[in-house]
């Protein structure tokens, strides 16, 4: 075999580069050299031809074999470079992998260390477990013992307070799990990877490769030595909650089925005939006991679960108190404010005036409360209303009303004893008794005339009739059913008063504040009372009506069948086509973008109703009301959002329809779009904000308000403006708020001769004294032109406020006229001077008559 040349060595040692430049180099030397060796073939073929000729056999051989050297030079290395890729692909791979192991292992241990409250949880279950006997207590499957429907009623309100707080922790708890799962699953699958497996052939790197290992398992180590009992623990737990879960599902479940067949039997006598039943032997002070700790276990669990809803109850009533004390103090300074005005009664304290309103529309917002809860509500906002009367009402009045808190206070405290007596079947006859002969008293006392609000003597009538509807049951043994009217005869009186006055603390303190504020002030939160009104309007009535019906409705459990039947029919699923809907859902579609337009309309009680300004601290003050459109705009558009997601409506459908109807509303509505827009643009740009002094086609007006399509401008001739946003884009508009001020101009003419230095002292003179004109840019006196008549003297100026202009111009007139007369100085009119050449001849008449 030949020895390798040394062009063949060196390609071999340096590899992939050198081999490619050579190549080239032995492609340019052919090229090169076969022109002359064609050349020296053609001198020489004659002489030399045979020798010739072996050399170009031999030169031919030598090169076919050297360009094969080449090319399985060139395969080896293409092959030790596919190797090295590969093992750089896996040491990048081996690398991430190690990467994503650490960040999953510092995720898990950072799940591990958060964890979650199980000691916690655990107490709690077993606390459940242990009151599941407690409220169970009184209620007998087989319709042995005497059970009452109220005592049914906060058993299942119990059950399902229980079960909400549970399903909040089982939500936590799952969620939780979920995510420890996951990152369980994610570095297993991490530990499968093949790659992480492969070992480099360098010594060097595999060395540095297990160090890296070795460290990752020490990190690792510790973490899994923990994950299965935690893992353990964490199942146990979420199988111990559902099991909870599930038992409580089942008594709630067991309860109503207990208070559905009581109510099917409550048309009949329900008294025990047997002495020995514990209707008999039971005490009355057992039974409230028990009741005591069912009710306050009632209310505990509710406010636990309903604390927010507290939270800005609170806040509420604290906003109402700040605004109330601060129209009583402005009032105070008025010298205004007259305890007995029945106009002003809101205003005695603010702070009881607060509760009742804050209490009186916001018991709506808690949904499904026990018994108790409401009646702590009611409680409060009477003992405040109370206070209030003291001094106000009559001393009939005043005596019917604190009897009437103290008969409903006096008739929840039985409706609250859970278990049945036979004592306290006589106190509902005393208080049925005693609630019919107060109708009669108050009715032959004849004083419903002196009645502040009229419609009271509609709860009292109704009162009546419920409590003698009341005293027939319970004296026919219909107990559970004569206990719902006794407490609704009650209720319904206590809550109508409360909601009228409600209403009418409102409608004082609307009142009031808009007689009083002109003009948005920070401590009323700068509300417009010119929008809002001086009273609620009539919808809060009809409101207030239906929200009476249901609170009063809530004592019988008919009228809970017919509400979840009404329920059940409104959330059944319907089909049209493929489409699956509800009535529900639709009407959650209407109420939301009513609630959203409502709310839109709302904001523009913060809108001022603005005066021309061009000060700085006005122009902020008001500014909020040009980004009102911005905001109502996001208020719909959120709305209608959200409308569509609650109602279940696909949005992927009316995005097509929308898609396939934007041609036909393109077209259609170009010019509704225009005018939107270029709200928007105005918004956005800042060019124009309300309260700004503007003028438009030459007349001056102020912006009153930018709307969706249109804006409002106040013109000084007395009328209001509608002009569409688009106009005030396309045309000329001039905004005087955010200029300099405006430059008045003033052509004052003197007669020839007169001293013009003179003139223009006293004319500089009349200027400076005037305080409505800026110094600065200064004003300028100065000889414009000759005239017909006059010289006529250029005096231009700049004002402040664009609304001093015809009251400076015409002031100014006024001195320059007096001024000039006190220096003899003349202010020339244009005179004609006519000259006559001659006088025409007048014909003599008598010559004119002569006969020719």
């Amino acid at each position: 075999m030949d020895k390798p040349t040394v062009l063949e060595s060196t390609i071999a040692k340096a590899g992939l580069p050198i081999v490619i430049n050579a190549a080239l180099f032995i492609l340019a030397f052919s090229f090169f050299l076969t022109p002359v060796l064609s050349q020296q073939n053609d001198t020489s073929r004659v002489s030399e031809k045979p020798a010739v000729n072996d050399s170009i056999q031999k030169a031919d051989t030598t090169k076919s074999e050297f360009i094969q050297r080449i090319q399985q030079a060139g395969q080896i290395e293409y092959l030790k470079s596919q190797e090295k890729l590969k093992n750089r692909q896996a040491y990048l791979r081996q690398h991430q992998l190690l990467s994503y192991l650490k960040n999953e292992n510092f995720k898990l241990k950072g799940l591990l260390t958060k964890g979650i409250a199980y000691n916690q949880i655990q107490i709690r279950l077993a606390r459940f477990q242990e009151l599941i006997p407690f409220v169970l207590k009184g209620i007998s499957s087989d319709q042995q013992e005497f059970q009452t429907e109220r005592n049914l009623t906060v058993s299942s309100s119990i059950f399902r307070e229980m079960l909400d707080e549970l399903n909040v922790e089982k939500e936590k708890v799952d969620q939780f799990a979920a995510t420890f799962r996951k990152s369980q699953y994610k570095i297993d699958s991490i530990y499968a990877e093949k790659d992480l497996y492969l070992f480099p052939s360098d010594s060097l790197q595999v060395r540095q490769y297990a160090f890296l290992l070795v460290e990752l398992s020490k990190e690792i180590k510790p973490i899994e030595d923990t994950l299965k009992t935690f893992g353990n623990k964490l199942d146990s737990l979420q199988t111990t909650i559902n099991a909870m879960v599930f038992e409580l599902n089942s008594r709630v479940e067991n309860v109503e089925t207990s208070r559905r067949r009581l109510n099917e039997l409550n048309l009949e006598n329900e008294i025990p005939t047997d002495k020995s039943n514990t209707y008999y032997t039971r005490t009355l002070a057992e039974a409230v006991q028990y009741s005591f700790a069912k009710e306050r276990y009632a209310l505990g669990f509710y406010v636990e679960l309903h604390l927010p809803r507290l939270v800005i109850l609170s806040i509420l009533v604290f906003l109402s108190w700040i605004f109330l004390a601060n129209l009583k103090k402005r009032t105070l300074q008025l010298h205004d404010l007259d305890e007995h005005d029945d106009g002003k009664i809101v205003l005695r304290s603010p702070f009881l005036s607060a509760l009742v309103i804050g209490l009186g529309f916001f018991q709506f917002f808690f949904l499904n409360p026990p018994f108790i809860f409401y009646w702590l509500i009611w409680l409060v906002a009477s003992f405040s209303l109370t206070l209030i009367f003291i001094g106000y009402l009559n001393r009939f009045w005043m005596f019917f009303w604190a009897f009437t808190v103290l008969i409903f206070l006096a008739a929840g405290i039985v409706n609250m004893i859970l278990l049945p007596t036979d004592t306290e079947r006589y106190l509902m006859l005393g208080l049925s008794l005693f609630g019919i002969l107060f109708l009669i008293f108050t009715i032959s006392k004849r004083q419903t005339n002196q009645l502040k609000e009229k419609r009271i003597v509609f709860f009292i009538y109704l009162m009546g009739l419920f409590e003698f509807i009341s005293l027939v049951l319970n004296l026919t043994g219909r107990f559970n059913l004569s206990k719902s009217f006794l407490l609704a005869g009650y209720i319904g009186i206590v809550i109508g008063i409360l909601l009228l006055w409600t209403v009418r603390l409102v409608n004082q303190g609307l009142s009031i504040a808009s007689k009083i504020y002109h003009n948005q002030e920070r401590e009323l939160f700068f509300i417009n009372f010119n929008k809002l009104g001086n009273k609620a309007p009539g919808i809060f009535y009809t409101f207030l009506i239906v929200g009476w019906g249901i609170l009063v409705g809530k004592n019988f459990y008919r009228f809970t069948q017919v509400s979840e039947s009404i329920t059940a029919f409104l959330t059944e699923e319907r089909m049209i086509g493929s489409y699956q809907f509800s009535i529900n859902g639709l009407f959650v579609f209407l109420i939301i973008l009513f609630v959203s337009v409502m709310l839109s309309r709302l904001l523009s009680i913060f809108s001022a109703e603005p005066e021309a300004s061009i000060s700085d601290e006005k122009r902020t003050r008001v500014s909020f009301g040009s980004w009102l459109l911005l905001v109502q705009i996001f208020i719909i558009s959120l709305g209608l959002f959200l409308a569509f997601a609650a109602s279940g409506i696909p949005l992927d459908k009316i995005t097509i329809i929308l898609g396939a109807l934007s041609v036909g509303i393109g077209l259609g509505l170009q010019g509704l779009v225009n005018n939107l827009v270029s709200g928007l643009i105005i918004a956005f740009e800042n060019t124009v904000k309300v309260g700004d002094l503007i003028e438009v086609e030459g007349k001056p007006g102020v912006m009153k308000s930018i709307g969706f399509r249109s804006s409002v401008v106040n013109m000084f001739e007395g009328y209001t403006a509608v002009i569409p946003n688009g106009d005030l884009i396309s045309k000329q508009m001039v905004n005087w708020t955010t200029g300099k001020g405006r430059k008045l101009s003033l052509v004052v003419g003197v007669s020839y001769g007169t001293d013009l230095e003179l003139a223009i002292r006293l004319l500089k003179e009349i200027i400076g004294e005037e305080d409505r004109i800026r110094k600065n840019p200064s004003p300028r006196v100065v000889p414009l032109e000759f005239s017909d008549s006059s010289i006529d003297l250029e005096v231009v100026f700049w004002l402040t406020h664009y609304m001093d202009y015809p009251f400076v111009r015409g002031e100014l007139i006024s001195k320059i006229t007096l001024i000039f007369k006190e220096n003899k100085i003349k202010i020339p009119f244009p005179q004609r001077d006519l000259y006559l050449k001659s006088i025409p001849e007048v014909a003599d008449p008598k010559e004119t008559d002569k006969p020719e």
